[in-house]
């Protein structure tokens, strides 16, 4: 069975990442896409503990809810082939370092992601994600524009 990941967003880019494997997933006999989306952990921002813990559960319930159904909406607009299997995964930290280490932990044949995502600010201050995925990543990565 080929394995791909997709981090996903829900930016135009990351959506054309998931149109993109669908593509090569349909040439396949069998394939899987996993669909990846990565919460920034509460503990990356340093306010919420100032506010109290209570937040961080607040702040982990919404993430979750919300990334949960960005995942579903991606996967009910998807046209994949009998061929192929949709999974998500929702997982917090520091998006590209849980991106590689998913991938290198579930040995994915291929990454395909968008060529950059919603956070504008992330970019400006962390760097591209793509950009730290091409870096450290052990599988193949495919950047979609």
């Amino acid at each position: 069975m080929y394995k791909i990941l997709v981090p996903v967003d829900g930016s135009d880019p990351a959506m054309r990442a998931v149109d993109e494997a669908l593509s090569i997933a349909s040439g396949k006999k069998e394939a899987e896409i996993t669909l990846l989306y990565v919460s920034p952990s509460p503990v990356y921002f340093p306010f919420y503990s100032m506010v109290g813990p209570s937040l961080d559960a607040d702040v982990k319930e919404v993430e979750e809810r919300e990334g949960n159904q960005m995942l579903d909406d991606i996967i009910a607009k998807a046209a994949a082939p009998k061929s192929v299997t949709l999974r998500k995964k929702h997982l917090y930290g520091i998006a590209a370092q849980e991106i590689c280490d998913y991938a290198s932990d579930t040995k994915k044949d291929l990454i395909v992601m968008g060529h950059r995502g919603m956070g504008a600010f992330g970019q400006v201050m962390l760097g591209s994600v793509s950009n730290k995925v091409l870096q450290l990543a052990k599988s193949p990565v495919l950047i979609v524009k």
